[in-house]
């Protein structure tokens, strides 16, 4: 009986291994800096995931697709995270980890969104990569490695100065609900005419 019930337990927890695709995302291969304007991302979210007829011309848009739509692979992380990200804002790093075979994936574009928010719908400014990278059965083992350079940028866009020092460059999360995120040029010039207003009461 014993003997039975080990390679019960032994079966149900193959089968769940075997069901588990993986999918890893992280920018530091890249070293791709994330940023909402010009400042880089500290928590927020960052997943892989797909969905489907979501338009990313216009960043609202896509923010009500994602909301809806959007179907997340496996577990998230957050920018900044002071383990799996060693506390650097505006990076990232994660392993998800589901069925790459179900009807919800399978075949299905591998997606890497991510927000200044606990989601798309609590964000103010989205990124979206459309991996070119598809979910598929494990056969015998599904895994996928993605990040920022990989696939294409749908929302969002290449611009600023990174902070970090070792980082390649910046990338742009896109303003969303209306939110007014200054350009990052036009942050640091205003900053320039703070200061200069400052020193100008003092005299």
């Amino acid at each position: 009986m014993k003997t039975f019930f080990t390679a019960t337990i032994a079966s149900v927890l193959l089968a769940g291994i075997a069901a588990a695709g993986t999918v890893n995302f992280s920018n530091f291969t890249s070293l791709w800096e994330v940023q909402s304007g010009g400042t880089p991302v500290g928590g927020g979210f960052v997943a892989v995931g797909t969905g489907s007829d979501i338009d990313f011309s216009d960043a609202d848009l896509a923010q009500a697709g994602l909301t809806s739509n959007f179907v997340q692979f496996g577990a998230g992380t957050t920018f900044g995270d002071p383990v799996a990200a060693f506390g650097f804002d505006g990076f990232f790093s994660g392993a998800a980890t589901a069925d790459g075979g179900s009807a919800d994936f399978n075949g299905k574009p591998i997606w890497l969104v991510a927000g200044t928010g606990a989601d798309a719908a609590s964000s103010n400014a989205l990124l979206v990569i459309d991996t070119g990278k598809t979910y598929g059965p494990d056969a015998p083992l599904f895994a996928e490695s993605v990040d920022l350079n990989t696939g294409t940028l749908v929302l969002g866009t290449i611009d600023g100065v990174a902070v970090n020092p070792n980082a390649t460059g910046a990338i742009q999360m896109a303003p969303v609900g209306g939110v007014v995120i200054p350009e990052p040029g036009v942050s640091v010039l205003a900053l320039f005419a703070a200061g200069f207003l400052a020193l100008r009461r003092r005299r």
